[in-house]
C-alpha cells in the first residue's frame, strides 16, 4: 500500500491514511467503524492545534525547565501507567467497569478522556495504585487483574456514530477536555521535546 497521501492539508492525508485502512477491523481503535476513527483522528488533530497555542507559550516565555525532569520521568509518575491501562480499555471495552466483562466487546471506543474512577474522593490513592500496577505477564492474567484491581465504572463502550442521537454522545466527549488539558499536554511535550 503507497504511504502516498492524495492532497496536501492535514484533514486530508488523515483521511486518506484511515480510508486506506478501512477494510482491516484491527487498524487504529478496535471496534470502531470508519467514520469513528474519522471523528477521533480530527479529535486528535484538535487536541494538538489547541494545545500548540500553549506549547508557543512556553517557547516565547520560557518556563522553569526544573520540572521537566519529574514531568518526564514516566518510570515515577502515573503517565506511562495510564497510558497502558488505555490500551486495555481500548482492547477490551469495559474491562474496568466493575461489571465482570467478558473478553472484547463490539461497541465504539468514546471520545471520553475524563479520568473516571470511583476513588474521586482519594484520587491520589488510586493513582498509586495504578502506578504501582504490573501490566506485565500473559494477557488472560493481565486481563483478570486490571478487571479487579483498576475498576472505575468506565463502561469503555458507546454507541456506533451511525445517527445524530449517537453523534451527539460523542459531541459531549469532545468537550471533555478543557484548557487545562490543553497546557498540561503542551507542558508535557515542550519538556519532552527538550530531550532531543
Amino acid at each position: 500500500v503507497s504511504t502516498q497521501s492524495t492532497g496536501s492539508s492535514m484533514g486530508i492525508k488523515n483521511l486518506d491514511r484511515i480510508l486506506r485502512h478501512m477494510d482491516e477491523k484491527l487498524w487504529s481503535i478496535k471496534n470502531n467503524h470508519t467514520l469513528e476513527k474519522v471523528a477521533h483522528t480530527f479529535h486528535m488533530s484538535e487536541l494538538c492545534s489547541r494545545a500548540s497555542y500553549y506549547f508557543h507559550l512556553l517557547i516565547a516565555i520560557p518556563m522553569d525547565v526544573s520540572m521537566c525532569g519529574c514531568i518526564t520521568d514516566v518510570s515515577n509518575n502515573v503517565i506511562l501507567p495510564e497510558i497502558e491501562l488505555l490500551a486495555m480499555k481500548k482492547k477490551f471495552p469495559g474491562i474496568t467497569s466493575g461489571a465482570a466483562p467478558g473478553r472484547p466487546g463490539n461497541g465504539a471506543w468514546p471520545i471520553n478522556y475524563a479520568f473516571n474512577n470511583p476513588h474521586n474522593d482519594n484520587r491520589v490513592a488510586y493513582r498509586r495504585i495504578l502506578r504501582d500496577f504490573d501490566f506485565c505477564g500473559d494477557e488472560e492474567d493481565v486481563f483478570d487483574r486490571v478487571a479487579e484491581e483498576l475498576d472505575d465504572h468506565d463502561e469503555g463502550e458507546c454507541d456506533h456514530l451511525d445517527d445524530e442521537l449517537a453523534w451527539a454522545k460523542w459531541r459531549r466527549g469532545f468537550k471533555n477536555m478543557n484548557d487545562y488539558d490543553y497546557y498540561q499536554f503542551a507542558v508535557y511535550m515542550h519538556c519532552k521535546l527538550r530531550e532531543f
